[in-house]
């Protein structure tokens, strides 16, 4: 039994937007995470380093240390601002000549392609696959998040994206043929 299961899945110009932006919020996550890191370890540091000692102890090598550490962190902390700032950019503009190409081919639908030996998503610019031991899959919130090729590409789909029951039979082949991350 070989037979394929065509889901459509209408184009919405807002829904992409929206599932991109979640995707990048979700990404940079971890990034935050060590940001807020860098930031308390940067204000521990530098209280170290100039506040906690008298005026004679000032010139203690432990203090000078410590100054040197919170701006290492104070540097980390611009880095990674930096980074989230223009990688950001990059990725609405991205996204926006993304859905521009969509629009200019006259996008309707996409379509996901379920069978037992693996799953393509294909649409008017490209048409991509993997067989399910190199497919994942994560729920985020709301969000289906559809991982290719062990995480290098990914796909992301609410309930409301398709038609009647094709998010049921989505997520009902996933958890059969794939593994849950």
């Amino acid at each position: 039994m070989n037979e394929s299961i065509r889901l459509e899945v209408p184009f919405n110009e807002n829904a992409e937007r929206g599932h991109q932006q979640f995707f990048f919020r979700y990404k940079w996550k971890k990034g935050f995470t060590e940001l807020k890191k860098a930031i308390i370890y940067a204000i521990i540091f530098l209280f170290l380093g100039f506040f906690s000692q008298s005026k004679f102890i000032n010139s203690n090598p432990a203090s000078t240390v410590f100054r040197y550490a919170g701006f290492i962190f104070l540097g980390y902390i611009f880095l990674l601002l930096y980074q989230y700032f223009t990688r950001k950019k990059k990725f609405n503009e991205l996204t926006e000549t993304l859905i521009s190409d969509l629009k200019r081919k006259g996008e309707k639908s996409s379509f996901v392609i379920l069978t037992q030996e693996n799953i393509t998503v294909e649409n008017s610019l490209s048409i991509i696959g993997a067989v399910w031991s190199k497919t994942g899959y994560k729920f985020v919130d709301k969000y289906l998040i559809l991982s290719f090729l062990n995480n290098s590409l990914h796909f992301v789909f609410t309930e409301t994206d398709f038609k009647e029951n094709d998010y049921k039979t989505l997520t009902g082949f996933l958890e059969q043929y794939s593994q849950q991350e």
